[in-house]
Order: structure tokens, then C-alpha cells, then sequence
């Protein structure tokens, strides 16, 4: 699946997750557009000449219109005038990883271009590399703290350790079949296999984190939204 089309289908596959009463902290290319202040939608029925008005919600002709993410932080008093504040995001082979964080809440389009759902954004800039910025969305409630979300928006190394590790040790990819139900079983087998393997290492090596200082899967110094000093 192409680039564009992922684009396109991210806001439906949000509203979809919403709609299930899922909680997500999801990562969003710079172009999705939203607003930052609530536009005003009138009740009233539009009527144009004669004849019976319409009961469509519509927006204000007033409105701004809704502007991508990357203007938001060029041009948004909101995000352009707040300061960036400091987060060490995990612990890498290499030492920290610290990045700059703005947030503020913003209403997206729903899909009618009517104004949907309120979500945090966030905007994460990478402190030794200023062009590699991220943009992450949240359906979280308003009060939910900062480090909270930034914790699972930068988990995602977790999940893919995981899989890394389950490949080398207990054979994940290492299956050959067409059936449905038999690749079902491997995914278990090997699921058990690492987690067990997961514990039995955890138990062993104590409060050591891991060989040469190496955050592993299960480290809790690999990952934790803490403000950096």
C-alpha cells in the first residue's frame, strides 16, 4: 500500500478505533489538517433564495479553515509562541535520547469536513537532528499527563524488540504451511516460548539491565517520558 493511500485511510482507521471505545496514541504524517480553535458549526437551516432550508450542519463562512500540522507549529500562536520542552524519551545503545516536545489540543475532520474529534497533538523534535520532527495524536482525556503519552508514543521499539528477538531465539518467521490454523498455533507457541524465556531471563539476571548496558524488551530504563535535565 502506497504512501498516499495509508494517508488516507489513518483518519478513517482512528475514528473506526474511537468508535470501539479504543484509547490510541498514534503517529501522523505532517500534512493532516485540523484546528486548533473549535469552529463554530450553526443548527439553523440554510436556505439559499426560496423555498425550505436545509438542516445540513455546515461550517461558518468565518471559519479559518483547517491547516496541516506543519503550519500549525510554524504559524499557531499556540504551538510557534510555546516553549519546547526537554523529555528523555528511552535509553539507546548510544545513551539517551532526548527530544523537544510542544503539545496542545486540536479538533480534526470528521468524515463529512465537519469538525470531529478533540485530540492532543503533539509535536516531538529530535534535539541533535532539528529537521526530524513527529507528530503524534492522542484521544486520550485532556487531563491525562504529557509524560503518559509521550511514554507510549515512543514504545513503539518495544513491540518491535519483541518481534526482533522472537525471530532470532524461537523461530517466529521460521514457519512453511498455507493453513490458517496451523500458522495460528506457531504464533502461540512461539509467543509463549519468548515470554517465558522473557521471565526466566528477567528472574535470573536481578537488577542488571541488560549485557554492556544494553536496554532490553523488558528494561524499564529502555523507555520512560522523564523530563531530561
Amino acid at each position: 500500500m502506497g504512501a498516499d493511500q495509508i494517508r488516507k485511510l489513518k483518519p478513517e482507521f482512528l475514528r473506526e478505533l474511537a468508535g470501539r471505545g479504543e484509547t490510541f496514541v498514534a503517529e501522523l504524517p505532517k500534512t493532516f489538517t485540523g484546528w486548533i480553535r473549535q469552529p463554530r458549526v450553526p443548527r439553523r437551516p440554510f436556505r439559499r433564495g426560496r423555498g425550505r432550508g436545509r438542516e445540513t450542519p455546515r461550517l461558518r463562512c468565518d471559519n479559518r479553515p483547517a491547516i496541516s500540522a506543519e503550519n500549525m507549529l510554524k504559524y499557531s500562536p499556540e504551538l510557534r509562541d510555546q516553549p519546547w520542552v526537554r523529555y528523555r524519551v528511552k535509553d539507546g545503545e548510544k545513551g539517551p535520547m532526548v527530544w523537544e516536545v510542544e503539545h496542545t489540543m486540536i479538533t480534526v475532520k470528521d468524515e463529512k469536513g465537519l469538525p470531529g474529534m478533540r485530540l492532543h497533538l503533539m509535536v516531538a523534535r529530535n534535539i541533535l537532528k532539528a529537521e526530524e520532527i513527529k507528530y503524534f495524536v492522542s484521544n486520550a482525556a485532556e487531563e491525562v499527563p504529557l509524560q503518559t503519552l509521550l511514554l507510549a508514543a515512543f514504545s513503539r521499539w518495544r513491540v518491535e524488540r519483541c518481534f526482533e528477538d522472537q525471530k532470532q531465539e524461537v523461530g517466529l518467521d521460521q514457519w512453511e504451511d498455507r493453513r490458517w490454523l496451523g500458522l495460528k498455533q506457531h504464533l502461540i507457541i512461539t509467543s509463549v516460548s519468548y515470554l517465558f524465556l522473557a521471565r526466566v531471563c528477567k528472574r535470573l539476571r536481578g537488577k542488571q539491565s541488560g549485557p554492556d548496558g544494553v536496554p532490553g524488551a523488558y528494561c524499564r530504563s529502555g523507555a520512560g517520558a522523564e523530563l531530561a535535565a
